[in-house]
Formats: structure tokens, sequence, C-alpha cells
């Protein structure tokens, strides 16, 4: 009886904490969770108007439960809080009150880019090391991982749980109490446990050494895989050239693919050197900015080929920032990590902007 006693002790003691560090984000998930039970259980149409502005509030409030983390991160100050309800209240009035598919995709993309500020804000004002920024860029991503599989770990037990009871008692359970349980699951729990495992004090982050198989994937499967890659893009690069075959020239994903293994292996190599030789920089981002070349190079062919720009614009904006970042990280000896992230987060954010959109298109004009 005790043990359970101490454990309940534990959790409790933890979820307090967590409200008085997060008590907006944990408010904001707690009435997504409330609003989309309640909708699920009165079986709502998307037509009704009372079910419909429902759906904008949780739409709204889904938002705050990344972006009051984030500012926390960022500044705890309290007027910074003041800052991120005037930021959901201007996305409510913005967000139309009855929500389409490219709403849907747009929200999506900004819980994108306010997760990836979780990398970089806490680093704005500061001037830190790039193994400290990398060492909590792995913590951030373990809490992740270890809230992913205890989030399906208890869906799991209790679907089984459910399917048993239904399958040797004959009960019937209603098909909404599955998804009920896994809304409450996750905007409960989930969201909570994962801002509790959030480090406190962040300048206490011990640096650490990879084990045995974060050495072995970083230097016997990830960059193996990286280098092989590279080869076999500038060997087509060079054959296209060769044989000045340059209407051939449509690698655009494969562009895209190798730039995030090239930047995953330049980042796992950090905590492994004590500084980032500069023939290995070379390499990595010099490699990207001549292939951020060949893809405005391929883009410019496909336009030639009649493709219209709103359906490149985005990879437009990708090549401007592969082309940016590598340039960065080419000319400035210690290039910080958080302005990766931070550009990351910028080119979620402005691909999304109809000005940027409407810009692109008008290219079409003068080419």
């Amino acid at each position: 009886m005790n043990f359970f006693l101490n454990i309940f002790d534990k959790l409790s003691l933890t979820l307090l904490e967590t409200l008085k560090r997060f008590p907006l984000a944990s408010l904001s998930s707690f009435f997504v969770t409330l609003i989309l039970v309640v909708l699920i259980e009165v079986n709502y149409h998307q037509t009704d108007e009372v079910t419909m502005l429902a759906n904008k509030v949780a739409f709204v409030l889904s938002l705050g439960v990344f972006l009051f983390p984030v500012l926390h991160l960022m500044n705890r100050l309290i007027w910074f809080k003041f800052i991120g309800i005037l930021l959901l209240g201007g996305y409510f009035y913005l967000l139309p009150l009855q929500i389409e598919s490219t709403d849907i995709v747009r929200h999506a993309l900004l819980l994108l880019a306010l997760s990836f500020m979780f990398f970089w804000a806490p680093f704005l004002n500061t001037n830190i090391s790039n193994k400290n920024i990398w060492e909590w860029t792995m913590k951030i991503l373990l809490i992740l991982l270890a809230t992913f599989l205890l989030t399906l770990t208890l869906c799991m037990v209790f679907f089984t749980v459910m399917q048993s009871l239904e399958i040797l008692f004959e009960l019937k359970i209603e098909a909404r109490r599955y998804s009920q349980f896994a809304i409450i699951v996750v905007g409960i729990f989930s969201v909570n446990f994962f801002l509790s495992q959030m480090p406190k004090y962040i300048c206490l982050l011990q640096l650490k050494k990879y084990t045995r198989i974060g050495a072995v994937f970083t230097k016997y499967i990830l960059t193996p895989i990286t280098l092989i890659y590279m080869v076999i893009l500038f060997s087509y690069i060079i054959r296209v050239v060769l044989l000045r075959q340059w209407e051939e020239v449509t690698i655009d994903f494969m562009i895209i693919g190798f730039s995030f293994f090239a930047i995953a292996t330049y980042m796992f190599w950090t905590p492994l050197i004590l500084k980032i030789n500069s023939k290995f920089r070379t390499l990595i981002w010099g490699s990207l900015f001549i292939l951020s070349i060949v893809l405005a190079l391929s883009l410019w062919i496909r336009l030639g080929q009649g493709v219209s720009f709103n359906s490149l614009y985005l990879l437009f904006l990708f090549d401007v920032w592969i082309f940016s970042i590598s340039l960065y990280f080419l000319m400035i000896e210690n290039a910080s990590y958080k302005w990766l992230f931070f550009s990351i987060t910028l080119l979620i954010g402005v691909s999304q902007s109809e000005y940027v959109i409407d810009w692109v298109s008008s290219l079409r004009v003068y080419l």
C-alpha cells in the first residue's frame, strides 16, 4: 500500500511542479482535450455553428500547448506570457470559423515551426557552445521518444483490456471510447509528462559522451551512408556536365534527402571530437553549397519546361535556405547550431506566408 501511495505522491508533486512552470500550456492542453472528448461524445456535425466555434477554439489552444513553453524557455518574465495570449488572440481572429483542409495544413506547419523553437529558444540571448546545444537537443529528442513510447504503451494496454472484456464478457464498448481515451492520454498525460521532464536549469546540463551504440551509429552507419550518397550525387552531376544533358538535372528530392543526411551527420559528430575539423566542415557544407546551386539550375530547367511557380515555390525556399545556411557555416568558424534551428523555424513560417507565395509567383513575369 505504501508503494502505491509513494508513487501517487511523486506523481502529484511532479504534476504540481509542471503546473507551476507551464500553467498556460497545461491549461491549454486540458481544454483542448475536454473540447475534443465532448465533441466526440455528442457526435458533432461540421456544419453546426457551435461545433465550428469549438473546433476553432481547440485549434487555437493546441497552438498554445507549444507556444507557451517556448516563450517560457525564451524568457521567464510574466509579460512574455501576455505576448503568447495576444498571439493566440490574433490567431483566433485570423482563423476562419469553418476550418478547411488548407487551414489544417498551415496549422500543422505552425506546430512544426514551434517544435523547432524548442531547440533554439533557450539560447537566443546567450553565447553557448554547440556541444551544449547538441546536449540539449538530444535531451529533448529523448524525452519526446520516451513520451511517445509511454503513450503508445498506455493506449495499447487500454485497447487490449477493452477488447478482452468485449470478447470474454460480451460487453459492448462503443468505438468512440477508444478515441476519447487516446485523446485524454495524449492531452493530459503526454503533454504534462513531456513538460515535466524538460530540464529546469539548462546551464547545468552536463556534457556526455556517446555510448558505444551512439558512437558506432555515427561512425559506421550514418557517416558512410552520407559519404556514399554524396559520391553518387556528384558522380551523376559530373556525368551530366560531361555529356551536357542539362535537361536531365531533375534530382530535387535526392538533394533534399542528402541535405538532411549531411546536416544530421555533421551534428552527430559533435560529442565525438573536441573541435570540428575545418576539412570536415568544408566537405559537408561545401557539398551542400554546390548542391544548392545545382538545385537552382534544376528548378530553372523545370520552369522552362512549363512547370508553374506555385508548385515549385517550396523547393525554391528550401534552396534559398540551403544556400544561406551552408554559406553561414562555411564562412563563420564558430557557427552556432541555434541559428540552424532558428533558420528552420523561419523557413517553415515564411513558407506559409501568402505574401511570399504571391511574390514568388510574380517572379514568373521576369523569367
